[in-house]
């Protein structure tokens, strides 16, 4: 496409130029490039702006800003292709907002001519009530900017938006965000909105959907100056939880179906169950491709009142509008002729804990996909995240694999490194898989489904197996390490938890104890008359523990019936003492 700097006063107005722009991309109009169309637009007009008069600069910054935010909104990528090599395509919603926030700078300052223009002549061409009332959107857009950085911060980057190419918002999002803030009376901040602990792809699929409802004038969004907190409230005419809000979002629909997409037409199931598997689903959706079917395990007791407790999936499933089977076993004649009926394309599976049999695999015609937490051939199984914990991996990744009938040894579409932390738990590695495997699902299927990736066949020579964990797994073995018991009292911190038992020389019972942090205490060697497990000190700053090679320093632990505490807090109602053991 041409690129020549023009005069902007050479067009009869902003849509002169906008159709200029368009005849020289010389493509058809359904391959519009709207993203690359709007930024030579905007180039031209900040070349050109200063030669044009007050009126028709304003015309033109207009048009300006409704092309950056239309570019903000559908979120579209740059139009070149990007070689597998490099990065995702990425686009930086808050740079955008920032330029739109630039043009409407240049609008007031070009307002302040135009009062001044009107002093001098002493004639108003637009009356004070008449003027467009746009300044609160731009308020609510860049406060919301404000609290979505802060909360991209937690979830590890608060700078730049990074989406592939293919998460792209979803309209159903909108829905669900708006009937929230309605049920909730009209009025939430943005932080309980997203919830407490947020995972990335919600935080941006809300922030998104705000977006939307911003510009329909459904919602205002209002910051405390004195805490910067961020409040979402509804217009009160907007309170109708149907009618208005319905035909909004049908017009919303009509527009993204008219704008560039990249709409993938896949027909997935979706099979998971926990925690893990939660952000590939949401990416799934976002990236145009949501699930005709989720299937996941049964709803099962938890919790001292025995309490039916349905999957981390299903939850996320229901709450995203999805249709969801719940089934204690997938290879059965019912749940069979179920999934049978979706017709999928793919069948997508994430930690869901059961073995789909030959006549399942065989289902679809681009196979069954599985998002595995480890870099294949090593730790294929069940717990393969605690452990390389345990082993004291300081590397991990995500692999996904298209399924056969053996566990875990099908031939490999991609892979990603995860790092693991020396203070990272099961938890916090899990989180950060779980995000890994998602971005890698939505980059990798539609290339898959479409033919373009050849799998390769696993090393099974450097296979290693990792079975569930049972309950016995969390005993630490003190004549381990220092190290490696550090390691595993973090891949069993969240179950079935580090268990030991502290015995004393009195003869007391033996109190089991599961600990929940320690460190190792670098440079120190335990007596050499002392074996491992004995306790060598206790007080404020921890528990040291000799082990089989090192001392362990523990720092948090917990009594039967109790809560964790720390070994302050714990050693004020059960002194431990130097010659207590462990074990």
């Amino acid at each position: 496409m041409a690129d020549l700097r023009i005069a902007l006063d050479a067009f009869d107005g902003p849509l002169d130029l906008l159709l200029h722009l368009v005849q020289q991309a010389e493509v058809d109009i359904q391959e519009l490039p709207i993203s690359q169309i709007a930024d030579q637009f905007v180039r031209h007009v900040e070349q050109g702006l200063a030669g044009l008069d007050v009126d028709r600069a304003g015309e033109f910054l207009v048009m300006a800003s409704h092309l950056l935010v239309l570019k903000s909104r559908a979120l579209l990528p740059r139009d070149a292709e990007v070689d597998e090599e490099e990065l995702d395509p990425r686009l930086d919603l808050v740079r955008q907002l920032l330029a739109y926030k630039r043009f409407k700078d240049a609008a007031g300052g070009l307002d302040a001519r135009a009062r001044a223009q009107e002093g001098r002549f002493g004639v108003r061409a637009t009356p004070e009530d008449a003027r467009p009332e746009d300044a609160p959107i731009e308020v609510d857009l860049f406060a919301l900017v404000d609290a979505f950085r802060r909360l991209l911060k937690e979830t590890g980057d608060d700078t730049v938006v990074a989406m592939p190419r293919e998460r792209l918002p979803i309209t159903h999002f909108v829905g669900i965000i708006f009937e929230r803030l309605v049920a909730e009376g009209g009025a939430m901040s943005f932080r309980a909105l997203v919830g407490a602990k947020p995972d990335r792809g919600y935080v941006i699929g809300a922030f998104l959907a705000l977006l939307e409802l911003v510009k329909l004038r459904k919602v205002r969004v209002v910051q405390e100056t004195s805490t910067g907190d961020i409040e979402v409230k509804v217009h009160e005419d907007a309170m109708q939880p149907e009618g208005a809000i319905d035909r909004d979002l049908a017009a919303v629909q009509a527009l993204e179906a008219s704008e560039p997409k990249a709409a993938t037409g896949m027909r997935v199931v979706f099979m998971g169950s926990p925690a893990f598997a939660v952000p590939a689903l949401r990416s799934l959706c976002g990236a145009g491709m949501a699930p005709v079917l989720v299937v996941t395990q049964p709803d099962r007791e938890a919790g001292r009142g025995k309490r039916l407790r349905a999957t981390a999936v299903a939850l996320a499933a229901e709450e995203l509008n999805l249709a969801v089977l719940r089934t204690a076993d997938v290879n059965g004649r019912d749940a069979r002729d179920e999934i049978g009926s979706s017709t999928p394309d793919v069948i997508v599976t994430a930690g869901f804990g059961q073995k789909l049999g030959g006549t399942l695999l065989a289902l679809p015609p681009r196979g069954c996909v599985n998002v595995h937490a480890s870099l294949l051939p090593l730790y294929r199984g069940a717990s393969p995240i605690a452990a390389a914990i345990r082993d004291g991996q300081r590397t991990t990744g995500v692999t996904l694999f298209r399924m056969d009938e053996h566990l875990d040894r099908g031939p490999v579409i991609a892979s990603v490194e995860v790092p693991i932390g020396p203070d990272d738990t099961l938890d916090d590695v899990s989180s950060r898989l779980g995000e890994a495997g998602a971005d890698l699902l939505v980059r990798t299927l539609p290339r898959w489904a479409a033919g373009e990736i050849d799998p390769v066949e696993q090393d099974h020579a450097r296979a290693t197996y990792v079975k569930k964990l049972a309950k016995d797994d969390g005993a630490v073995d003190w004549t381990r390490s220092a190290e490696r018991v550090r390691d595993h009292i973090r891949a069993m911190a969240a179950w079935p938890g580090a268990s030991t038992r502290w015995m004393s020389p009195s003869g007391r019972e033996p109190l089991p104890l599961v600990l929940h942090r320690a460190v190792v205490l670098e440079g120190v060697a335990p007596p050499v008359a002392v074996g491992p497990g004995f306790v060598l000190a206790a007080g404020k700053d921890g528990v040291d523990v000799a082990c089989a090679t090192g001392v362990l320093r523990v720092l948090r632990l917990q009594a039967p019936g109790g809560k964790p505490m720390s070994a302050r807090e714990f050693l004020n109602g059960r002194p431990i003492t130097g010659g207590d053991r462990f074990g």
